[in-house]
């Protein structure tokens, strides 16, 4: 009885605390649909009626077609590049008998700990020298950069639980470094490779400050900057900002529901102890 009661308490806890992260999202998600004046009368109510009048109005106001153009661009390749470059270098990290791979592994650990506002101003008189500021280029390579270290780690976390008599098994049979790689780790890895793409992906998408310093012209901005150029623009009409909120998000969440059980799975599997 008192382990049961201790379980209806916890589970108790996690639906309050869902109800309160999914709270806003529904709402938002509501007022998309209303009227700017229903909203300033009542901030929380449901919709009357399917208004997609607000998302035509949105995305052709906010000039999201270029901006998600833009985004996808980059988020698709700056997780394409991570999701190869952490796998092959967490299995370098896992089974190379090479010292280096000791002063790489603490290099990405302490990459970690240094915070983005620390290098940030340096790194754009950097870039700005090497004509890479207001460059989709330019930003692929810092977010490479600085999602990569955590994600080798992830990755080298999930190889370690992988036989090495696999590797030594397909290297009898003739097969190459990159071969196992590429035939046995990644198949295997497919749990954490999709938790890293999700990762990065997502992180990718929603990250504002760097793509707002880096990236100045409008024609080069990304989601989450044009959304926030839009709050500026059309605050005033509330309808409009819920209805480009759910548009900045919708490829998010879309994302994460469709990978959810990879990245659950991914995420047990592979985390960092």
């Amino acid at each position: 009885m008192h382990r049961k009661a201790k379980r209806t308490l916890v589970y108790a806890v996690l639906v309050v605390v869902a109800l309160i992260q999914i709270a806003p999202l529904v709402a938002t998600l509501f007022n998309s649909f209303r009227t700017d004046k229903a909203i300033k009368m009542f901030p929380i109510g449901l919709p009357t009626e399917l208004n997609l009048a607000n998302y035509v109005r949105a995305w052709t106001i906010g000039g999201y077609t270029r901006a998600f153009a833009n985004s996808i661009s980059v988020s698709a390749v700056v997780t394409t590049v991570i999701v190869l470059v952490a796998v092959v270098t967490g299995y370098f990290l896992v089974r190379s008998r090479a010292r280096i791979k000791h002063y790489l592994f603490v290099y990405y650990g302490v990459a970690l700990s240094i915070p983005v506002f620390s290098y940030l101003v340096p790194l754009y008189y950097t870039f700005a020298r090497l004509d890479l500021v207001n460059s989709i280029f330019g930003l692929i390579l810092i977010y490479t950069a600085i999602y990569l270290p955590f994600n080798v780690l992830l990755a080298r976390s999930f190889i370690i639980g992988i036989p090495q008599t696999l590797d030594e098994a397909a290297t009898i049979d003739g097969c190459t470094t990159y071969q196992v790689i590429g035939k046995i780790i990644f198949p295997l890895a497919k749990p954490i490779i999709t938790t890293i793409a999700l990762i990065v992906f997502v992180t990718t998408w929603k990250e504002f400050t760097i793509a707002n310093t880096f990236l100045q012209s409008p024609e080069l901005k990304t989601a989450s900057t044009k959304y926030v150029l839009f709050v500026g623009e059309r605050g005033a009409d509330l309808s409009l900002v819920f209805t480009a909120a759910v548009i900045t998000m919708l490829p998010i969440v879309a994302a994460f529901i469709a990978l959810q059980n990879y990245f659950i799975t991914g995420m047990t599997t592979g985390s960092i102890k």
